[in-house]
Order: C-alpha cells, then structure tokens, then sequence
C-alpha cells in the first residue's frame, strides 16, 4: 500500500476550539513558558497532562554534524497503539512510509528553526481511504536558548482503528541500532 499512500497537512488555528484538548495544552505550554522561549521539560508535571498523555510524544533534537536529527524519549500508548510498536528511542526518519517520516520530519525541522508552537491536521490517503488526525507540535528548551525538545500530541478527536490500520499496512523500522 505504500506505493499508493500519499501525506498530506494543513497548518490549523491554535486556540480555535476545533480542538480543545489540544487549546488546553497550548495554554498549559504558554503560561509554564512566561516570557522565556520556551519552557523546560522539568516546567511539566504530568497531572497538567493526564487526559493527553497517552497520546504524547517527546523527541530530543539531536545536532550532530549540521544535521537535526529527533530521537522519541517517551510515546504514549495511545501512540503505540496506533502505530503498533512503540517508537521510543527512535527516529522520527523510522516511520513509514517515507513520505511520511519526510514529512514529519520537515515539522520537527521547522519548529525547532522557529521555536513556536504548530498545530497541523495530518492527512493519509490511498486509493481506498483517507485518514486524518491533529497534532500539536510544543518546542521545548532546557537551555533557554535553543529548542532542546518537541512535545507532539494527536488529538482526541481521530479514529483509532483507521489510523492503526494505515500504519499496519506501512509499518515503522524497528531494527534501529
């Protein structure tokens, strides 16, 4: 299937109500980062986080030669279950298909480039079914100075099932060293 897959996003309204778990957790985000770049992971406390932690993700930015890089520290369930693996300590270039992985990857790029926060509605299409979900991508910076991680959350709002039966047909590289 993945020779007909086709990603696509639209960049959405933050603060708009189309998602409000996710408003929620860009207000959570804003008032921990003050007037600071953004705030630190160790600003979080996971109780600020409980409805959305199953579908959270971390990524560390990894800077090695001029290269970004984000290695996932933390997936939540709701994360691993749709894709059908846990992506912990790998790369965002893991997933498939590689368009997809492309394309997450340029988001992650971006917003450590702009350190803002985005919300993008994701769309995975084939010629039988189209598929989409929201996420909102949070910068984080530990030193103040530079993006040191990304916090992603899917939205509520998506279908599960039709979502994990996308990635069964394009599965993650699991064989990571």
């Amino acid at each position: 299937m993945s020779d007909t897959s086709r990603v696509s996003c639209l960049v959405r309204e933050i603060g708009s109500g189309e998602y409000p778990d996710l408003d929620k957790s860009f207000l959570i985000w804003d008032r921990l980062r003050g007037d600071r770049l953004a705030p630190a992971r160790a600003d979080f406390i996971p109780e600020d986080f409980v409805a959305v932690l199953p579908r959270m993700m971390l990524a560390d930015v990894v800077r090695e030669g001029g290269e970004l890089d984000f290695r996932y520290r933390l997936s939540g369930t709701g994360i691993c279950d749709v894709h059908g693996a846990d992506p912990t300590n790998m790369s965002a270039k893991d997933f498939k298909p590689p368009s997809y992985a492309a394309m997450i990857h340029q988001h992650y790029t971006e917003a450590v480039h702009t350190a803002r926060p985005v919300l993008h509605l994701i769309m995975l299409d084939t010629s039988i079914k189209s598929r989409c979900y929201a996420r909102l991508l949070l910068p984080l910076s530990d030193d103040g100075a530079n993006v040191t991680m990304l916090m992603a959350i899917d939205s509520e709002k998506q279908n599960t099932r039709e979502l994990r039966r996308y990635f069964e047909q394009n599965p993650m590289r699991t064989d990571f060293a």
